[in-house]
């Protein structure tokens, strides 16, 4: 798997944490061939759905639930479906949801583009730490902002579910 980010045009992508569902939003905009935003919490998915179709593209997002963890053998949950992609923006900022978060992208099969922010000393030190326990390999890249916080504070994790647990 290649760590660049081609634009998703024709992919099928998951969205882990959807809040108000940019990043779905955004993968529709820029051609995802269907994109499934994803959250725990009913009202999170609905404000998602309403932004989608209010920036035209309710048509190739849809919603789900998804609490994160493995999921049971038999689920025909949004795992079962095969994803080209998963993005997830600012979803690390708990780091007791670590384990299950990386345990979904593992479960997904899918490379995924996380985003993540140094909140306290050292948690992007911490969660590569995690990442490689939990088996994924990952790349972290810089932010293509060039100033303010993202460009400070926040990083691109490319993550892929090899086993290998190794900086890429």
């Amino acid at each position: 798997m290649a760590f660049v980010w081609d634009v998703p045009a024709g992919k099928r992508v998951l969205e882990l944490g959807t809040g108000t569902g940019f990043g779905a939003v955004t993968a529709a905009k820029l051609g995802a061939a269907s994109v499934l935003a994803t959250d725990r919490d009913a009202q999170v998915l609905a404000l998602a759905a309403e932004n989608a179709r209010a920036n035209g593209v309710g048509g190739v997002v849809s919603t789900a639930t998804l609490p994160w963890g493995t999921p049971e053998p038999d689920s025909a949950g949004p795992l079962a479906a095969a994803y080209d992609v998963l993005v997830g923006s600012d979803l690390t900022y708990n780091r007791e949801a670590w384990p299950v978060l990386l345990e979904t992208i593992r479960a997904a099969r899918a490379p995924c583009l996380l985003s993540a922010a140094e909140r306290r000393p050292n948690e992007l030190t911490s969660l590569k730490d995690a990442m490689t326990k939990a088996g994924l390999s990952y790349r972290v890249v810089d932010s293509p902002l060039r100033s303010g916080y993202g460009a400070e504070k926040v990083k691109l994790f490319w993550v892929r579910s090899d086993g290998a647990g190794t900086e890429l």
